[in-house]
């Protein structure tokens, strides 16, 4: 049987979603530089990608998200997120150590109440 146009146009959204989704969780993502306190090497607003197979992955903590976001839905204060489901979180092996020097990108310690995955990024050499 033959899919119709609409049918097909949301199954190829609906994987490059997911295909998407997997790729930023597991490999690399995108990031940009919050604050100026690496401006003699990276200026703020400056786009960088982590590779995330370098130290390991780890896996989500909230399964329940709108897929690509991070703590909240663009433009609104509503969390893109849901807490009532959560996984246990542990970090898959990577291919390489940090070393000196590294940029690394990393969740603020202190946001307590953000689930571990959804804290901000901080990034620092």
């Amino acid at each position: 049987m033959k899919k119709g146009p609409i049918r097909e146009w949301f199954d190829a959204l609906l994987f490059a979603v997911i295909a998407a989704s997997l790729i930023r969780w597991a490999t690399f993502e995108a990031f940009t530089i919050p604050t100026p306190s690496m401006e003699k090497t990276l200026l703020v607003g400056d786009f960088l990608f982590v590779n995330k197979l370098n130290y390991g992955p780890r896996t989500p903590l909230t399964p329940l998200q709108v897929p690509l976001t991070h703590q909240k839905i663009w433009g609104t204060d509503i969390p893109s997120y849901l807490d009532w489901i959560k996984l246990p979180t542990f970090r898959l092996p990577g291919f390489g150590e940090i070393e000196r020097n590294d940029v690394v990108v990393f969740n603020y310690p202190n946001e307590l109440d953000k689930p571990i995955d959804l804290k901000t990024y901080y990034v620092k050499r």
